[in-house]
């Protein structure tokens, strides 16, 4: 048991009042308005404390000074609350709340060690006016003390009762005392302490507290307040960014302004891919004023993630470009986040941009594409039923689903989905699976078929049963090697697709597709099968934009050959985060703001900026194929003759 020896001078200066029944006193109502204020936002109260010091009369005035002691504490600003306590203590010798000052400064003194003073200064002293936090702390200590001394286990129930009632409307307290006293709560005690929507918006404020003391560059305080909020908090949902934060103040927060990190797997199954985009974001810097720092993720996220974090902790980068592989990027999200660096990812897989504020994306999302494409289909088109005909991948999968909410959402249906393989050498399964070309179920109709085949003179034995077609568009998101296979299998089926048609009366059936299909090898691949298919992307070197125009031949100038869309997504990208960079200095937190509103005059891939979201708000051009390749679809009204459909045989 530690033995407590007391000096008697200390003894002395304990007020009689502490071995006797305390008698409370009131604060004053300006003190007691402020008290509630502070349970759902402290630094107002305290600012609203501090002010009433100033012009307080001499009832009024000690009180505030107590109270903004105690919530400057609370704040974890124990200098200021053990500066606002002494001074309690000096100014108002005679005064009632002096103890409570003294107090006030044996809490804050006991935060860095509890010496035999500070103990007995606990255990005595219970002195009138004490703010009930000051209190519920106290009582916390002193539970503490008991329970590991082995004291009466009558006097440790009593503290914990007390620390438990008197915490009630201060979410930070409660925390304290129920991390402080877990093994020592009852469970109708522990389920009191859950704290609620209180406890949520405490531990926001105490995260709120670290980052405004890693923005005015506190990086002791911050250092100090992340580790009070990671022992009082140690389950919260904020642990991840106070922890980055913490790490960015013990590194001492290097930031070198106009520098960006770049990640990209220049190593691995990605590597040429890599390479490339490599070059073309060196290439977009050019006379941005921003420095580049690359580092190798190999296709990893964990190494992702180190890469990142060693961009912000050893480089000092003021924003992130990447990662690019669609396994790196919802990690390297999470932690830039966590470290409250602004990151443009360069996938268009995933869902990077809901991890939070400081993640964007520059490359272009499936969401985007089907959005554009279901919005051309129902609207310039008025088509309304659909098939899905896609391979049974994750991106098919993801694809076919926001393909079919996005035409429910706009009072569409998706009649028919069929899957096929991958790997398949031939896709005609599931082109007849699509046409519903059951020989049983249908076994009649094909009857009357062959029947009309002998009446025609024809061979029996070649008749084949026409697809159930009950649907306006096919959607096929897949590239576009696979997408030539899947339309010629189609048409084998009878299915009247492209420039193809099984007999005279047969109305087409458009096909619909992503930007993995903008490649002129689909014009060859796909021959008259693909013809008047639609899909959409945000660029075509051919488009007449000056803008496009001149970075084309910049590009084929500087590169030797023809951009496709992945450079021009690359090079807008650079630029965006270069302008915004270059705007916010070494400042992470301007770079963040200067991205939600900068403007790329000369932007090549659809969009200027980011938009609300945090995705480039694109205007996606609609695409189609003709004899002489990919060109952009224009209304019927504006077009040219069509080109003749060859008459069938």
């Amino acid at each position: 048991m530690r033995r407590l020896f007391l000096p008697l001078l200390l003894s002395l200066t304990i007020f009689t009042c502490a071995g006797k029944k305390r008698k409370d006193l009131d604060p004053p109502a300006a003190v007691a308005e402020l008290a509630q204020v502070a349970s759902s936002d402290r630094m107002e109260a305290i600012a609203r404390l501090e002010a009433l010091v100033a012009r307080a009369d001499e009832e009024e005035r000690p009180w505030a000074m107590l109270w903004a002691g105690e919530q400057r504490r609370l704040a974890d600003n124990p200098g200021e609350a053990r500066a606002w306590f002494a001074r309690l203590a000096a100014e108002y010798p005679t005064h009632p709340l002096k103890p409570a000052g003294i107090l006030g400064m044996a809490l804050v003194d006991g935060e860095e060690g509890l010496s035999g003073n500070t103990i007995a200064t606990l255990q005595l002293m219970d002195p009138p006016g004490v703010p009930p936090t000051m209190d519920a702390d106290r009582h916390r200590i002193l539970a503490r003390l008991a329970a590991d001394e082995g004291s009466n286990s009558s006097t440790v129930r009593e503290h914990v009762r007390a620390a438990v009632a008197l915490s009630q409307g201060d979410p930070v307290v409660e925390a304290r005392v129920k991390r402080s006293l877990a093994d020592l709560l009852e469970p109708d005690q522990d389920e009191t302490l859950t704290g609620g929507a209180g406890l949520v918006r405490a531990e926001e404020g105490a995260a709120e507290r670290v980052r405004e003391a890693l923005a005015d560059r506190e990086l002791d305080q911050v250092i100090r307040l992340s580790s009070r909020f990671l022992e009082t908090w140690p389950d919260s949902e904020l642990v991840a960014e106070v922890r980055a934060l913490q790490r960015r103040a013990e590194a001492g927060d290097p930031v070198v302004a106009n520098k960006i990190g770049v990640l990209l797997p220049l190593t691995g199954e990605y590597g040429p891919a890599a390479a490339r985009i490599r070059k073309v974001i060196e290439h977009a810097s050019i006379g941005t004023g921003a420095t580049l720092v690359f580092r190798d993720t190999g296709g990893d996220p964990d190494r992702a993630v180190a890469a990142l974090e060693a961009l912000i902790l050893e480089e000092g980068c003021v924003a992130i470009i990447g990662p690019l592989t669609k396994d790196a990027v919802m990690p390297a999200a999470a932690a830039a986040q966590a470290f409250r660096v602004p990151m443009v990812a360069l996938t268009q897989s995933g869902r990077p941009t809901e991890v939070g504020d400081f993640v964007y994306r520059g490359f272009l999302p499936v969401e985007q594409q089907v959005e554009a494409l279901v919005e051309h289909a129902m609207v310039e088109r008025a088509w309304s039923r659909f098939a899905v005909l896609r391979p049974d991948t994750p991106y098919g999968e993801s694809a076919a689903e926001l393909f079919e909410a996005s035409v429910t959402a706009r009072g569409g249906e998706v009649v028919r989905a069929v899957r096929y393989d991958p790997e398949a050498s031939d896709f005609l399964g599931p082109a007849r699976e699509l046409g519903q070309k059951d020989y049983t179920s249908r076994a009649s109709e094909y009857r009357r078929i062959k029947r009309d085949y002998e009446d025609r003179g024809l061979d029996p034995a070649k008749a084949v049963l026409p697809p159930l077609v009950d649907f306006d568009a096919i959607f096929i998101p897949d590239n576009w090697r696979r997408v030539a296979l899947v339309a010629s299998s189609l048409a084998y089926e009878e299915f009247p697709v492209g420039g193809f048609r099984p007999h005279r009366r047969a109305e087409p059936i458009p096909l619909l597709g992503l930007n993995a299909w903008n490649d002129p090898r689909i014009v060859e691949a796909g021959a008259q099968y693909v013809k008047y298919a639609v899909f959409v992307d945000a660029f075509l070197p051919s488009a007449a934009d000056e803008a496009v125009r001149g970075f084309v031949g910049d590009y084929k100038a500087e590169f030797g050959r023809a951009p496709q869309v992945l450079d021009a997504l690359a090079h807008d990208t650079t630029r965006l985060t270069a302008l915004a960079v270059t705007s916010a200095g070494a400042n992470r937190e301007e770079a963040r703001r200067q991205l939600d509103t900068v403007r790329l005059p000369d932007a090549v891939a659809g969009g200027p900026g980011f938009g609300e979201d945090r995705e480039v708000d694109r205007d996606l051009l609609v695409l189609t194929i003709s004899a002489q390749g990919i060109v952009p679809w224009v209304p019927p009204e504006e077009a040219l003759p069509p080109e003749g459909l060859p008459e069938p045989e």
